[in-house]
């Protein structure tokens, strides 16, 4: 009896071990495995990720409030100890992309032909869908590189002290456009271990194990997962006088010895040029923009690269016509098509609008306020007439007209004449104490009404 019951004994210890050994029971156990060690590990590190950027926004806002920039200027300031934070933090998913890597072989090798009960394209899902998640983690991990070198290059540049408000609105736009490329693969990490579970559900719904019905993907809340810049929105310092387009202050701070740079019916033959003219001086503008000069690609890419350097563009409508001379419904082609060409270009909508000949119509001034752009005409320009289509003229009463005053809204073309002028004349306005608005600090509330 005794040998009997050894036998019995044994027989069920080979099936035990025989059950622990085979194909469904690994795959099984690799699921386990993962959905308690890896998932947990790699949430935990990309959801403190996102927290830190979230702090870092806040910092960021915060020690803009100081006119001396000290926390930029300090290495030891919460700033940059929040970037540290994520740097350890991008470094440690070197461990989570290699366990990543070899469940996915562990996944990839386990040969279920022969299962009656698992289905092999499924096991190979799961696979794939690991080392898709590998891949991502890794591009995280680069990528989050870029974004942190970014972040620090952009702190340095605010130190010096020829730092101005382009300097802060160009690093705030490196970084977060470099930080797209991250938040892109928080999305997928997403959808991966969503998908990951789906297929993880069948295997044990045919094995008759419990499934999981629990959420497991890491949740990237675009509010909170900005960049350090993102949420910082400049304060608005000036409006457009409704009666005379004048640039006003708004704000205490506001510097009133200051006027504003238009060019319109761009971008022609000469808007790139003058774009990189400008730029070269540190001086913003606005572009305004027609239609007829963007609809072939070539057109396209030229705004591009003007609004790549920094510059605000604004709706001249499609044809230059006079807004009185046409019907409401021709009014509304013109202005909207516009506008949607801006967009296909530049990925945004226009912000301000100019009449051509400066003659608005009840009908462009109310398809203007649905686009929610700011109307404004001009205060003075003299690029067309005929004594001063020539660049040192038309520097010369640029500069010493009796025009020239505080919130001067300067009206000029793409010409080739202008474009030569524009060095002297922006040297010109400085030389006369003179600081160049920019339009990103126009309020949309106020323009021209009537």
């Amino acid at each position: 009896m005794k040998k009997y019951i050894m036998t019995m004994m044994l027989s069920a210890a080979m099936v035990i071990l025989g059950a622990c050994g085979s194909p469904e029971s690994k795959v099984l156990s690799n699921i386990d495995d993962f959905e308690a060690e890896t998932i947990p590990a790699l949430t935990s590190s990309i959801q403190s990720m996102i927290d830190y950027e979230a702090e870092m926004s806040g910092l960021f806002n915060e020690s803009l409030t100081d006119e001396e920039l000290a926390d930029f200027k300090d290495d030891q300031s919460p700033l940059y100890q929040n970037l540290n934070e994520r740097n350890e933090l991008a470094e440690g998913l070197s461990n989570i992309h290699e366990e990543l890597q070899n469940r996915a072989e562990e996944f990839e090798s386990a040969d279920v032909s022969g299962s009656e009960t698992l289905n092999e394209e499924t096991v190979q899902n799961l696979s794939a869908t690991l080392g898709q998640l590998a891949d991502d983690v890794k591009n995280v991990q680069s990528d989050y590189e870029e974004v942190l070198s970014s972040e620090t290059a952009f702190f340095e540049s605010l130190k010096s002290e020829e730092a101005d408000y382009n300097t802060l609105t160009d690093g705030m736009a490196e970084v977060n456009g470099v930080h797209e490329e991250v938040t892109a693969h928080y999305e997928s990490i997403n959808e991966q271990l969503a998908a990951f579970q789906n297929y993880s559900n069948e295997v044990k719904t045919a094995l008759g194990e419990e499934t999981s019905d629990n959420e497991k993907a890491v949740q990237v809340d675009a509010d909170s997962s900005g960049q350090a810049a993102e949420n910082s929105e400049p304060e608005m310092m000036y409006t457009v006088d409704a009666a005379t387009s004048a640039i006003v202050p708004s704000a205490d701070d506001a510097e009133s010895s200051a006027v504003l740079i238009t060019i319109d019916d761009a971008p022609d033959e000469n808007a790139v040029a003058m774009a990189h003219k400008l730029k070269e001086l540190d001086a913003p503008a606005i572009f305004f923009v027609n239609g007829m000069f963007i609809e072939s690609e070539e057109g396209k890419e030229k705004l591009r690269e003007i609004h790549e350097l920094g510059f605000e563009i604004g709706n001249h409508t499609y044809n230059h016509f006079n807004m009185q001379e046409i019907t409401p419904e021709d009014t509304a082609l013109e202005i909207i098509e516009t506008g949607d060409l801006i967009e296909e270009a530049i990925g945004e909508r226009p912000k301000f609008f100019r009449a051509p000949f400066g003659v608005n119509s009840e009908a462009s001034i109310s398809i203007a306020e649905e686009e929610n752009m700011t109307v404004m005409n001009w205060t003075y320009g003299f690029d067309w007439e005929p004594d001063y289509q020539e660049a040192g003229a038309l520097s010369d009463i640029m500069v010493n007209t009796e025009m020239l005053g505080d919130g001067a809204n300067l009206l000029m073309h793409d010409r080739w004449w202008t474009s030569e002028a524009l060095p002297d004349i922006v040297n010109g306005l400085r030389d006369k104490g003179y600081s160049l608005i920019d339009p990103k600090l126009i309020d949309s509330e106020g323009g021209v009404t009537e």
